[in-house]
């Protein structure tokens, strides 16, 4: 039964992963959409990206957290398993987890509401910042974990 029991540890290293992920999705969902208004001719200042940013960061941050906090709980799950049976690069196993957890979660949300729901992942480079956030908080969730986690 302890192996189903997260450690403290583990526990602060998701949920300061999960926070470090909806911040850094949130911000790149919001220059993206501004930069496309850009490239269409509209002029914005810094001060409006500024309070773009931070309207968005208020508005957008629950949900964005809890859909994609509970894509990187599953795939963090399944990496921890795997983690366990290569026994090495723990760090390159969560960030693929994490990694594949954004790109799971992006394109389920398309075919389930049958649009592309976040704009900054219609183009392919958006896709793909969208994706490495994801493996930055993977990379982000193992660091933490070993270090809030007592020692053996």
């Amino acid at each position: 039964m302890k192996n189903f029991i997260p450690s403290i540890g583990t526990i602060i290293g998701f949920v300061l992963s999960c926070v470090f992920l909806t911040f850094c999705l949130v911000v790149t969902s919001t220059q993206f959409a501004l930069g496309a208004l850009i490239d269409i001719g509209v002029d914005i200042s810094f001060a409006t990206r500024l309070q773009t940013t931070v309207h968005d960061l208020q508005s957008m941050s629950p949900l964005v957290g809890v859909i994609f906090s509970l894509g990187l709980l599953i795939a963090f799950t399944v990496g921890s398993y795997i983690s366990r049976l290569v026994g090495i690069l723990p760090a390159v196993v969560f960030a693929l987890a994490g990694f594949a957890s954004i790109a799971v979660t992006t394109k389920g949300l398309n075919s389930v509401l049958d649009i592309t729901v976040i704009v900054a992942t219609r183009q392919w480079d958006g896709y793909l910042a969208f994706c490495l956030i994801g493996a930055l908080s993977g990379y982000v969730f193992q660091r933490l974990s070993a270090r809030f986690s007592p020692a053996v």
